[in-house]
């Protein structure tokens, strides 16, 4: 005898809209994992902030006007397009993209992953060109208690740190002053042309000089390119404690005592550069020579590479927020939740199946009596 399906209606109404409610609820739970050396990112981002705020309101102290237009938001990490210490043209985009604190914990992430524990020795070649990066990476420094020794290519190209009495110099004297850094610059030449500010007018070189006076670092000054490399060579290794090893060099910029050429800084790679001692490179910088001597390499000359790289937000005109992004934490669907949503739908169809197959079983030992007739 034919018996229809005993399974009601209502219970597959259920059963979809249990598996509705669970999806949902699998769908909208996140998880927030937390990347690699996250608390150190984040207090590296927050210093540069710190650092930035204070920079900002003492320039307005100082007077010194802020470029409505090229600098909005009103940092004093840009420049002038022309000064008596401008060197050559500069891209303002490169100035501005680097206006992210975030651009910190790409330091933090790079040097961590290369093994440096706090009070290591790292040499750093820097130059005033784009001062938004050195400011991030003296906040990863700091961070990460790193032990310094630094020396700038002070001139600058456009829209860096050009202000004649504005200098990098004075900008990290600005910052160790108000105890937001505890290290600076312990040498500083004239960069440019050669390292020796050829090009620039004899009131640049003066300004120059009087901003290394002021702020009372050695100046680097020699007779040629490489009476400057061999200066600078000796400047890391005085100031290097007997019986210590620089972990790494870190090169921002394109400053030619350190790369040695145009030429050379366009074949250096980004990041860490492993094989660095094994190309052949004319003339050679400082950090081919400590590439030579052991010491691995890390460079930085493009910031937006970096921004693009580790996903960080390029700004658009302000400044994002710190510890925001890929590099400090990502979301992603619970799959603990998930798994718990799939047991329970999965025990609801099992349990209407079962219960499906005891009503059938009930129905079919019930004598109809129209039969026994």
């Amino acid at each position: 005898m034919f018996r229809p399906s005993l399974k009601s209606t209502w219970s597959l109404i259920a059963l979809l809209i249990l598996s509705i409610i669970l999806f949902v609820f699998a769908h909208r739970s996140y998880v927030t994992i937390k990347a690699d050396y996250y608390d150190q990112k984040v207090e590296a981002a927050q210093l540069m902030v710190s650092c930035m705020d204070t920079l900002r309101a003492e320039q307005q102290r100082l007077g010194i006007p802020f470029d409505p237009i090229d600098d909005p938001n009103q940092t004093g990490l840009i420049g002038a397009a022309r000064t008596t210490i401008t060197t050559d043209r500069g891209l303002l985009s490169e100035k501005q993209i680097a206006l992210n604190p975030n651009l910190a914990a790409v330091f933090v992430e790079e040097f961590s992953r290369q093994g440096l524990k706090p009070g290591d020795h790292i040499a750093v070649s820097i130059t005033g060109s784009n001062p938004a990066v050195n400011l991030a990476l003296y906040a990863a420094i700091s961070v990460l208690k790193l032990e310094p020794t630094i020396v700038v290519s002070l001139s600058s190209a456009s829209y860096g740190a050009n202000l004649e009495e504005y200098t990098w110099l004075d900008i990290e004297s600005i910052l160790r002053q108000k105890g937001l850094l505890d290290f600076g610059c312990s040498h500083a030449s004239l960069g440019g042309k050669d390292d020796l500010g050829e090009g620039l007018s004899e009131s640049g070189i003066n300004a120059l000089r009087d901003a290394m006076s002021r702020n009372q670092v050695i100046p680097i000054i020699g007779d040629s390119f490489e009476e400057n490399i061999q200066a600078r060579l000796h400047a890391y290794n005085s100031q290097l404690p007997a019986g210590k090893r620089y972990g790494l060099f870190v090169n921002v910029g394109r400053g030619l005592a350190s790369v040695g050429s145009i030429p050379n800084a366009n074949q250096i790679r980004e990041g860490m550069n492993p094989k660095l001692a094994e190309e052949l490179f004319e003339p050679e910088g400082v950090m081919m020579i400590m590439a030579r001597e052991g010491v691995p390499v890390f460079s930085m000359q493009h910031p937006r590479r970096w921004i693009r790289r580790y996903k960080l937000e390029d700004g658009s005109g302000r400044i994002p927020e710190p510890g925001v992004g890929p590099a400090f934490s990502v979301k992603k669907h619970n799959v603990t939740v998930a798994a718990i949503c799939f047991v329970i739908l999965v025990a609801a169809i099992v349990a209407v199946i079962v219960f499906d197959r005891k009503d059938r079983n009930f129905m079919a030992n019930i004598v109809d009596p129209d039969e026994e007739l």
